[in-house]
């Protein structure tokens, strides 16, 4: 309903909250955060524990560069740890060629006296990953070979450091400054790396007599990261199909999707994220280790404003079935090598979609041939709802569904699909993701929620901004599973 402000009054505005979407089984995590102990970063422990238990997310990966931070404590202080938990990370930063985020982490006792200040004015490091290799005195220059770890020791010095856990994984993050200024084509057979040694020596990494290949396969690959409509076409155009050149490989890795926040006044808090298979959805009973168990075995979705999952179901009577869930396979068989594909999603009223997208081992394109280093893809399949309107139907493949008043909250609508594709005859191993939209022009973005990238010029009065803002840019929903597994 419309609120009327008056200058120099207090108006009272009494709302209640519904939670829209049923996530049981999966816990929303943020991967990818920045604080006060980050050099570029000047928000507080405080009003990152605020910001994001007012966005629904339930554990907050906290990654400051070279150091380790605990919110928990700030939580606890909060009052809040019926509705977030925080999990130990650092970004490890290497200066020349790429960042890795890795968790759960420990705190280093030696360097921390204080693990939450109320104040912000007191930084700890917690603890701190090496990823510059030593040299003798005098001799570290990079004409002396002083040089950057390589990925494969960043990738050991993360996870069998003495401040890792027998749990610890590691992410790469914004992948596209990791693979295009190491030149890592991951359309060739294993993925491999182009760069000189004039190049090499550029980024203070070894030579290729020294370390032939630069590739290394990581659990995870941060693909999506971001709030706003750029982030989104990074993640489609030029990300995607670097992911799947390893899938198609056999090489498995788990998708991530989450924002990178530093700030606190652009809202970076409220983007892109990923729910994990959990043993519980209570987030005070939310474990570090199972959230990085669930990363390293691809039991993960992400979304900004839609909630995706799927099922792979064989069709000989066997029962078989992949999913993303705790206890269940993400791989399966079928005797005929037939199969259907249940892709379920849901979405508040104010996220609106259209479109289906399935990809089956599928094929990819580089975005500059001459540099074969950003990948987008082709769909394997496409479905289309029709016109973006959930009241019409058999306009198109599927029809949306509308729960009205969930909760009993006036306004508090979902929409709701459950569509099933049906694949015969495989005889290969099959890898299968689904991506959900909404079309640009036919749906609307999901502004005020994300108010970022809408058009100024066709915005200029209050009836304009609430008018729906079809085809005036603005952040579209999206979401995105992880891939299931049809083994023949």
């Amino acid at each position: 309903s419309p609120v009327t402000i008056t200058a120099s009054a207090t108006t009272v505005v009494n709302a209640t909250i519904s939670r829209v979407l049923d996530t049981t089984g999966f816990v929303s995590s943020e991967f990818h955060v920045h604080g006060i102990r980050s050099a570029d970063s000047r928000v507080s422990d405080v009003h990152r524990v605020e910001a994001y238990s007012t966005e629904g997310v339930e554990n907050v990966v906290m990654t400051d560069h070279h150091v380790h931070t605990d919110l928990n404590p700030a939580i606890a202080d909060a009052g809040l740890g019926a509705f977030l938990t925080a999990t130990i990370g650092e970004e490890i930063t290497s200066f020349d060629y790429g960042h890795f985020n890795a968790y759960p982490m420990l705190l280093d006792a030696s360097s921390v006296t204080r693990t939450y200040d109320p104040t912000g004015l007191i930084q700890l490091s917690g603890g701190s990953t090496d990823w510059a290799k030593s040299a003798p005195t005098g001799m570290d220059f990079p004409v002396y070979g002083a040089l950057n770890a390589t990925p494969s020791e960043i990738y050991t010095l993360a996870t069998a450091g003495s401040l890792s856990t027998a749990a610890t994984t590691i992410q790469i993050n914004h992948i596209s400054s990791h693979f295009e200024p190491l030149k890592i084509d991951t359309a060739l057979v294993p993925p491999a790396d182009a760069m000189s040694d004039v190049e090499r020596a550029g980024r203070r990494l070894p030579d290729t007599a020294t370390v032939s290949n630069l590739y290394h396969h990581f659990p995870a690959l941060e693909l999506w990261n971001g709030d706003n409509r750029g982030a989104q076409s990074q993640f489609l155009d030029e990300r995607i199909g670097i992911w799947f050149n390893l899938l198609n490989q056999g090489l498995s890795t788990t998708f991530i999707a989450d924002t990178d926040s530093h700030r606190f006044t652009n809202l970076n808090s409220a983007g892109a994220r990923t729910w994990t298979a959990s043993p519980t959805d209570s987030p005070a009973s939310i474990s570090s280790a199972d959230v990085a168990a669930a990363v390293d075995a691809g039991r993960a979705v992400g979304g900004q404003g839609i909630y995706v999952q799927t099922k792979l179901l064989a069709t000989d009577g066997s029962g078989n079935v992949a999913d993303l869930t705790h206890g269940g396979s993400t791989s399966m068989t079928d005797a005929n090598g037939d199969v259907d594909l249940e892709i379920t999603v849901v979405s508040p009223n104010w996220a609106e979609w259209d479109t289906i997208e399935i990809y089956a081992n599928a094929a990819t394109t580089a975005v500059d041939p001459l540099e074969p280093y950003l990948y987008g893809a082709t769909p394997t399949v496409v479905r289309d709802e029709g016109d973006c309107d959930p009241t019409t139907t058999g306009d198109g493949d599927f029809d949306i569904t509308v729960t009205s008043s969930v909760g009993g909250v006036t306004g508090a609508d979902r929409y709701s699909v459950t569509y099933t594709e049906s694949f015969t005859g495989l005889v290969a191993d099959t890898w299968f993701v689904v991506v959900v939209k909404g079309t640009d022009g036919e749906c609307g973005p999901m502004f005020p929620i994300y108010p970022d990238n809408l058009a100024t010029g066709s915005n200029v009065s209050l009836a304009d901004l609430v008018d729906g803002n079809v085809g005036e840019s603005g952040t579209m929903a999206l979401g995105a599973t992880n891939a299931l597994y049809f083994e023949p």
